[in-house]
């Protein structure tokens, strides 16, 4: 069995019981990792998967050998438990609430107590980034993992309009309504910060590196987090 579909095997397990089997161990103690924080519409999952392909490009195999992406993937795996299989939803699409809004939409739906399932999210990053070569993104990553030196996070921005247009492109909307899920997500995302971590997503000093895709590419940034990744092995 591969390295990535003994990890998927693990995570969905311990996800969705209260007792399993340790985590299947690594070939190397190298076990870094990044997270990707992103404004909405900068394309950060695509960005994800090109740094994965530049990683795989690289000669050391111990290295850059292996690294997979965590996104929705984290969410899923948690709502494989029962308990939080109905905020299915709202994970996906990284929808928080104030707790007055949480606490009728509890009501209406029958739903559990957002910070309840988000602290189980919050456990499924930490464990994929105890395990290494993972590229997460969103989920509060770069702040969940703050206290984790093994870690990088990259925080992705751009002008709106930019965004909206890609929102527009990508989920073939009209700019009215590109722009209200632009708007609407990135608030979400900077409550979540804010609630759990009294964080304010936008600060720059939350993360090692914050790029503009306005000013960058995607390629580019890959390449920088190779650079991200061989300096931090080597000074921690």
């Amino acid at each position: 069995m591969s390295r990535v579909a003994d990890i998927d095997r693990y995570l969905r397990a311990y996800f969705a019981a209260d007792q399993v089997q340790p985590p299947p161990e690594e070939e190397s103690d190298v076990r870094p990792f990044l997270t990707i924080s992103r404004q909405a519409g900068v394309g950060g999952h695509g960005l994800a998967d090109r740094i994965v392909q530049e990683f795989d490009a690289q000669a050391d195999d111990d290295l850059f050998g292996g690294w997979r992406v965590y996104d929705k993937t984290l969410c899923q795996m948690v709502a494989d438990d029962p308990r939080y299989a109905s905020s299915l939803d709202s994970l996906l699409d990284e929808e928080y609430r104030s707790k007055t809004d949480d606490f009728f939409h509890q009501m209406v739906r029958s739903t559990v107590d957002q910070k309840l399932v988000m602290d189980k999210v919050f456990l499924a990053v930490r464990t994929v980034a105890g395990m290494g070569h993972a590229v997460i993104v969103g989920r509060a990553g770069s702040h969940v993992t703050r206290d984790m030196p093994q870690g990088r996070s990259i925080r992705i921005v751009a002008p709106e309009e930019m965004r909206i247009e890609q929102v527009m492109d990508a989920e073939r909307v009209s700019a009215r309504e590109a722009r209200s899920r632009v708007r609407k997500r990135d608030s979400g995302r900077a409550r979540l910060l804010k609630a759990h971590f009294g964080a304010d997503i936008d600060d720059p000093t939350g993360y090692d590196v914050v790029f503009n895709m306005a000013h960058v590419t995607p390629d580019e940034i890959a390449r920088c987090a190779v650079d991200l990744v061989v300096s931090q092995v080597r000074h921690g």
